[in-house]
């Protein structure tokens, strides 16, 4: 017989619940049939646990998100009864006796691993606002609410009894959806020093919800931002480097503009990325650049990347990581190269070679803020010497015309690392889409022009749009009686030149050549 939930389910949560256009049954069904039957079993084997799936992945239900991340909470239990329990049923391992906390792969489970706590308070210890500055105590006996209560924002601050379906939501976390707001629990001030990467973390959220920030909330992460970036205790980081990379990059990939906006206006910006912060109030010779400064020119860089015109020439294709950091960094360079007409008698604004010297500075960037420490399946990860590499090359469309550029150009840039080549293509979308002449004229116009050149250059190449060398390296070294070194690179180098250009087609043609060349 299944669960009566208008019985189960106390009158007044019932009522807080079908107001916001739900019924208990309707999210348990959303849960994959793993988890409840993950459920059944332990309600089954031990009738006093207290089995509650707990914040985000109950946030993201109510708003009809996908979610993969299940946190549970389970009261009602002794610590030895549920890890022997866990270990029956599937791999565990114990974070923490002290604070109660396993990591759970079910035997049969097929998503990530389930993180699985009993209820916990935390007092503060040293009231630094190190994200490790805490005393928890679990308590199995403790109330739910009393778990929730502790959390970061109200939103997050929800939990689904599996076994009954009853939402409880003791700090009026619906109210916070339906106005998609994020708000701290309780005093913001005290809530956010607590844990000072929650700062980070309501930015990220509020990028990937597209939510508001509460007011009280915005000026307490406002008040914590220098801390949070650079309070140290011990020599130690009161925020890891590490976090600071995650919710970054995290908000980057879900809003680019928004997460820059944010940061500006909390003093991030200035704390973390300087070189993007100095690019603000920095002018453009306005017959080429009428969108405004260097800052407003990248936030626009930025917006490209969610624009029609993106569709329009890559499909469906996100930006990865380096794409993303490559456009948000192309132009650091500009505030270093200035020179106007008043200060430096020049015939209008320049910032000639700005792409070489910003190019210069993204490896101290992504160093200092360890932005390689974080990866995404999807996304991939930072590769500091591809971005600088972007950054260097986003100007090739200004200083050439795509037909006009020869065919090895072509392809190292663009076919040799497709990967890299694509991300080339979508920063010089970005850039031109992100540059308005006074005239009015559409300059992504030249990335059509572009990408015709890209399929005539690949005609030349086989069906993996490679281009398989007549000679290989050991072949020239036998041929010519070489020894290895960078001769041999500079000669691999011409005969890819030249098979390109159709100027040799056999291996006879290609040692005929390469003896020409080795003569010279």
């Amino acid at each position: 017989m299944g669960i009566n939930y208008e019985a189960a389910v106390p009158r007044l949560a019932r009522e807080s619940f079908f107001s916001y256009g739900w019924y208990m049954n309707d999210m348990l069904k959303q849960l994959p049939p793993g988890l409840i039957s993950i459920t059944r079993h332990l309600s089954q084997d031990f009738k006093s646990a207290r089995i509650y799936l707990v914040g985000g992945a109950v946030r993201d239900i109510i708003l009809k998100r996908a979610t993969k991340d299940y946190d549970l909470v389970v009261g009602g239990l002794a610590i030895k009864h549920l890890e022997g329990w866990l270990a029956d049923h599937g791999k565990v391992s114990l974070v923490g006796r002290n604070f109660g906390v396993f990591k759970w792969q079910p035997a049969g489970w097929d998503g990530d691993v389930i993180d699985i706590a009993l209820p916990r308070t935390e007092h503060v210890e040293l009231g630094t606002g190190q994200y490790r500055d805490f005393n928890i105590q679990s308590n199995s006996e403790l109330p739910i609410e009393e778990d929730l209560r502790r959390r970061d924002f109200t939103i997050n601050a929800l939990a689904l009894d599996l076994v009954t379906g009853q939402l409880i939501d003791p700090t009026n976390g619906q109210s916070d959806l339906k106005k998609r707001l994020i708000r701290a629990v309780g005093e913001a001030d005290k809530r956010l020093n607590e844990d000072l990467s929650r700062t980070l973390r309501g930015l990220r959220q509020a990028c990937q919800l597209e939510f508001e920030i509460e007011t009280d909330t915005l000026k307490a992460i406002t008040k914590a931002a220098t801390k949070t970036a650079n309070g140290k205790l011990n020599n130690e980081w009161l925020v890891p480097r590490e976090v600071i990379a995650r919710e970054l990059l995290k908000a980057l990939a879900a809003d680019p503009v928004r997460v820059i906006e944010l940061l500006d206006v909390t003093g991030f910006l200035k704390e973390l990325l300087p070189e993007v912060s100095a690019m603000k109030g920095v002018p453009q010779p306005p017959q080429f650049h009428s969108e405004g400064d260097v800052f407003e020119h990248t936030k626009l860089a930025l917006a490209a990347t969610k624009s029609a015109g993106w569709k329009k020439f890559f499909a469906l294709a996100r930006p990865d990581f380096n794409t993303l950091v490559a456009i948000l960094l192309h132009d650091i360079g500009k505030p270093l190269t200035i020179k106007t007409p008043e200060t430096d008698g020049t015939d209008r604004i320049r910032t000639d070679n700005h792409d070489v010297v910003g190019a210069a500075l993204v490896g101290a960037i992504c160093s200092r803020l360890k932005l390689t420490s974080y990866n995404d399946a999807l996304l991939g990860l930072i590769e500091p010497e591809k971005i600088s590499w972007l950054v260097a090359k986003h100007m090739i469309l200004v200083h050439g015309q795509p037909e006009e550029f020869k065919p090895h150009t072509i392809y190292r840039y663009f076919w040799k690392d497709y990967q890299l080549g694509l991300s080339l293509q979508q920063l010089l979308f970005a850039d031109s889409y992100a540059t308005k002449p006074q005239d009015g004229r559409d300059l992504t116009t030249s990335l059509t022009r572009l990408q015709k050149r890209l399929d005539e250059v690949g005609t030349r190449l086989d069906n993996n749009k490679q281009l398989k060398l007549l000679l290989s390296g050991d072949e020239i070294m036998k041929a010519f009686k070489l020894p290895p070194g960078p001769k041999i690179g500079q000669l691999l180098k011409l005969l890819e030149e030249a098979q390109l250009e159709k100027t040799i087609s056999t291996k006879t043609q290609a040692k005929s050549y390469l003896r020409s060349k080795l003569k010279d």
